[in-house]
């Protein structure tokens, strides 16, 4: 059965999910990286090369090896997500964890998470790692601000489907309408009505243009990337997680469902009816994951959202893939170079995101994680920043890895 990395198994604490609408932020795929797409800062895509904070600022090299082999050669970029953080709500956060250091809170710093994975030591200590990075800003603005600053400031014209220009989507993935804030802009970004035009007449003019520029943007060949060291790129945009009045498409049973108990005889055995699991190994791996509610709360909540490779709920509660014996975020250890701060849950990565990034399906070289956890410093803190202004420091990881039995 699945399990978290380092930690055994045991009952299921219903407590551990409480997810609310509007609580958790969904990312989805939007476009694969085109060559003609230049991908900025204020971009979240998976797979591709990082893009660092400054061409000359560049995290330390420990921090970009495996932790368990101690070699780059096969450290890949899974994700790259911008995530600026809302003042008023890490100060809540913090208020709630008995904190009160605003210090290095700054809306209109650029931070950026980088998880990389180590394709050769899965199930490995410190295979998967997370590094924060964060520039400083001279500014300290409100994050809607930097928002709608960020979308103006955008040249549509590179990437139509860079993350801060999605109008197909309610925002784009953590940057141009921030889906922690309630900031709304124009996707083109401009608010102004023209002369004459009424605003629904240009709402459909701009709708027109973005499927226009769309099929312009699909024409483009797809980025190429050396297989060898990283997956190929797409770009990410985001939607608030929703739950619609009906389950689940694979949680509903046909209506004229009748169960004849002879299809159960498998194997012709009198004595099927009182233990047909141990009759037929086959139904052995299913029957664990029927038995683990952790497992079926994870594929009812997904469920509604089958397409999300990404859940960012900062200051909330993960969505954990299969059962666990202790509360997870009782394990994240305090930052090492903050000691009297505290990690929170920030985001997950979802096992969607593994069949987007392997071309080639491999049984002994896929990927192998159900969920990843990222829990990172509720200050924000940095121990150094260059003459650039940037800073890296790594933050922490948790796994539940896929069963193998």
């Amino acid at each position: 059965m699945s399990r978290i990395e380092e930690l055994p198994s045991s009952d299921y604490d219903d407590d551990t999910y409480s997810s609310k609408p509007g609580d958790v932020f969904l990312a989805f795929v939007d476009a694969p990286v085109k060559e003609t797409d230049e991908i900025l800062i204020e971009d979240s895509f998976i797979g591709g090369e990082p893009k660092w904070l400054h061409p000359d600022s560049l995290p330390p090299a420990e921090l970009l090896k495996c932790g368990a082999c101690k070699s780059i050669d096969n450290m890949k970029l899974l994700l790259q997500a911008f995530s600026p953080l809302d003042d008023e709500h890490i100060r809540a956060i913090q208020q709630r964890l008995g904190i009160n250091n605003m210090n290095y809170i700054n809306p209109q710093d650029d931070r950026v998470l980088y998880v990389f994975l180590c394709t050769k030591c899965q199930r490995k200590k410190n295979s998967v790692r997370c590094i924060r990075g964060v520039k400083k800003s001279k500014n300290v603005d409100s994050l809607s601000e930097k928002m709608a600053s960020t979308s103006l400031e955008k040249d549509f014209q590179i990437n139509p489907f860079d993350l801060a220009n999605n109008p197909d989507s309610t925002s784009n993935a953590f940057s141009g309408n921030n889906p922690f804030g309630s900031v709304s802009t124009s996707p083109f970004g401009t608010d102004s009505i023209h002369s004459g035009i009424t605003q629904k007449e240009e709402d459909e003019s701009a709708k027109v243009s973005s499927k226009a520029a769309r099929k312009l943007h699909e024409l483009q060949k797809d980025k190429k990337y050396d297989g060898s060291k990283c997956f190929k790129g797409y770009l990410l945009y985001v939607e608030e997680e929703t739950f619609k009045n009906k389950k689940p498409a694979h949680l509903q049973l046909p209506k004229n469902l009748k169960i004849d108990k002879e299809v159960l005889d498998l194997t012709g055995d009198e004595d099927l009816e009182k233990d047909p699991i141990k009759l037929d190994p086959r139904t052995e791996k299913l029957s664990k994951f029927l038995d683990d509610d952790v497992f079926q709360k994870f594929q009812e909540v997904v469920g509604y959202n089958p397409l999300q490779i990404l859940r960012y709920d900062l200051g909330g509660k993960p969505l954990l893939y299969a059962e666990t014996k202790v509360d997870i975020p009782s394990t994240v250890p305090r930052p090492g170079y903050n000691p009297s701060s505290q990690r929170i849950f920030e985001m997950q990565l979802m096992p969607k995101m593994i069949y987007d990034l392997e071309e080639e399906v491999s049984v002994d070289n896929g990927m192998e994680w159900g969920t990843i956890l990222v829990f990172t410093d509720v200050e924000n803190y940095v121990p150094e920043f260059d003459d650039h202004g940037v800073g890296y420091v790594e933050d922490c990881v948790k796994v539940q890895w896929e069963s193998r039995t």
